[in-house]
């Protein structure tokens, strides 16, 4: 354990020594950096800052490289210089030596690569912090191979170690001003440790594998599970260009990818448009999403179809969480303050010393450098990334704390807008973002009304349906000639007081079956049912209320 530490606490006296001479360069400290005293403190002073700190940052390994490859999306936040060096971070790290995957595919299965695939690859296609991906074939399928790095344990658990410590020393001497990294630290780690197990990944990876059947844009990798452990991950082989190498490809000048993205029809703002939809339809749909989407794991595939991998990271909300984020995303797009506030607070935890009048005012204040006014309503002139980085800016100061599932959530959505800018810059997010929560929480509103439970009600109930349609349209041809029990000699005042009513249910659930329907092509008996209950019910509320 106290070796374990050593190792971090010196990893991180090594980022601060390439810090500081970042620092003494950019200052006008560029002689002093060259001196030979420098060279021997601060390693390699003839790079420039982006190299230096993407060097840093790998050197140090495990969590430092999972933080680099956070930043390398956010183009707001660092110069595009900064964010080309850390994109190396995502799938062009240092790899390890063949010799030690032969080892551990010993130690995990008792048998070399040779012995399990047909063919293996002994040269990497992708190197990250964690593993390095091999190619291979079994029994005549293409796949790929995820291998853990040998001392990948070590390392993170040092780093662990550090975040508790460090966490426990926050609580213990009531240092108020950082109790908001308890939630986002504590989050992390649960991932890391989470993502040092390939078997967690796995299982993730099946589940959305299987909700995403029907999504002709979103393909999820199948598990070879006979050959997959706690640290090797045999996948299935995904053909296509990463939007990693797409970056890499429009940012150099070089435009390789230019002819096979042709003839693969990709459009940019499609893409867009289906990592947007897959994101939210996982997460509101299903309450399971990927959550480490940087452009390494997104793969581009015929007809803008996206492919995911690497799901070492991947959130899990509540139904309760879903309804109120979709809320908050929406309130967001709409710069409906008062939606933003009430939805946050019922996601966060607060206490007698939370300050929600001083939320509500600082929520004002950031708003007018959110917004701009455009004609009648506001329009976002600032990303959501800025806009959600302020947001837990403000939480922490008026002590209102995030849940786990939101910080996902946020961070999720941050990566994907730093993407979308990188490689669509003309797309309007938060257009796309209002118009696809809109109908997601029309969804969550109706819970019994989606398409689906519908078509079920249509198979199952298609004679009450038809029979039951003719009976009730009877009952209100024969009320609205006040005839037979409830005529006007017997129920004088009544009777189309009751006849309004019985009109109005149905044409409410009329309107509500219609209008929280997509394109009919679940079931067109039922399509075809409703509009004549709608036409001939508001017909017969009509004549009612002429008669009265």
């Amino acid at each position: 354990m106290f070796r374990t530490i050593l190792t971090s606490l010196r990893r991180m006296a090594h980022l601060m020594r390439v810090l500081t001479l970042h620092l003494l360069a950019h200052l006008g400290g560029r002689r002093l950096a060259r001196l030979p005293l420098a060279t021997r403190i601060f390693p390699a002073p003839g790079l420039s800052g982006p190299d230096r700190l993407r060097i840093a940052l790998e050197d140090m390994g495990g969590t430092f490289i999972k933080l680099g490859q956070m930043l390398a999306l956010q183009p707001d936040v660092l110069s595009f210089a900064y964010c080309n060096a850390l994109f190396d971070l995502m799938d062009r790290v240092a790899p390890f030596e063949f010799g030690k995957v032969e080892r551990l595919f010993l130690d995990e299965t008792g048998r070399r690569p040779h012995e399990i695939f047909d063919t293996f690859e002994q040269t990497p296609i992708a190197t990250a912090s964690i593993g390095q991906v091999h190619m291979a074939t079994l029994k005549g399928q293409r796949v790929v191979v995820k291998v853990q790095r040998p001392n990948v344990d070590r390392d993170f658990m040092g780093d662990i170690r550090l975040m508790k410590a460090m966490l426990r020393v926050i609580r213990k001497l009531r240092i108020t001003p950082l109790y908001w990294l308890i939630e986002p630290v504590s989050e992390f780690v649960n991932w890391t440790q989470e993502e040092l197990d390939y078997r967690h990944e796995a299982r993730y990876m099946d589940r959305l594998r299987r909700n995403a059947v029907e999504n002709a844009k979103e393909r999820i990798p199948m598990v070879y599970w006979p050959h997959s452990t706690r640290r090797l991950l045999t996948l299935e082989y995904f053909e296509g260009i990463t939007a990693l190498n797409y970056l890499r490809s429009i940012e150099g000048g070089n435009r390789q990818y230019d002819q096979l993205l042709g003839e693969m029809r990709f459009d940019p703002n499609q893409f867009a448009r289906h990592i947007i939809e897959n994101f939210l339809g996982d997460a509101f749909r299903y309450g399971i999403f990927h959550a480490d989407l940087h452009p390494a794991n997104l793969i581009i595939q015929y007809d803008n179809t996206v492919g995911y991998v690497d799901f070492g990271i991947t959130g899990v909300l509540s139904h309760y969480s879903r309804k109120e984020l979709v809320a908050l995303t929406l309130a967001y797009t709409r710069a409906d303050l008062d939606g933003m506030c009430t939805a946050f607070f019922k996601v966060s935890s607060m206490d007698a010393d939370s300050d929600i009048a001083g939320f509500r005012k600082g929520l004002q204040e950031f708003a007018d450098d959110w917004y701009e006014a455009r004609g009648d309503h506001r329009k976002l002139r600032k990303n959501f990334t800025f806009v959600m980085l302020d947001m837990l800016h403000l939480s922490k100061k008026t002590g209102i704390w995030p849940e786990r599932d939101v910080i996902k959530y946020i961070r999720s959505s941050i990566a994907i807008d730093g993407l979308i800018t990188r490689f669509a810059p003309g797309f309007d997010v938060g257009e796309y973002l209002a118009a696809t929560c809109a109908r997601y929480l029309r969804e969550a509103s109706f819970p019994g009304l989606t398409p689906a439970v519908l078509a079920d009600w249509s198979y199952a109930s298609s004679r009450l349906i038809r029979d039951g349609g003719v009976q009730v349209m009877g009952l209100l041809h024969k009320l609205s000639r006040s005839g037979g029990a409830m005529s006007p000699e017997k129920h004088p005042e009544g009777t189309d007081r009751r006849i309004v009513r019985l009109g109005g249910v149905l044409l409410v659930v009329s309107i509500l079956t219609v209008a929280t329907t997509e394109t009919p092509t679940w079931g067109i008996n039922l399509f075809t049912v409703e509009t004549a209950l709608l036409s001939l019910t508001g017909l017969l509320l009509l004549q009612a209320l002429y008669r009265r």
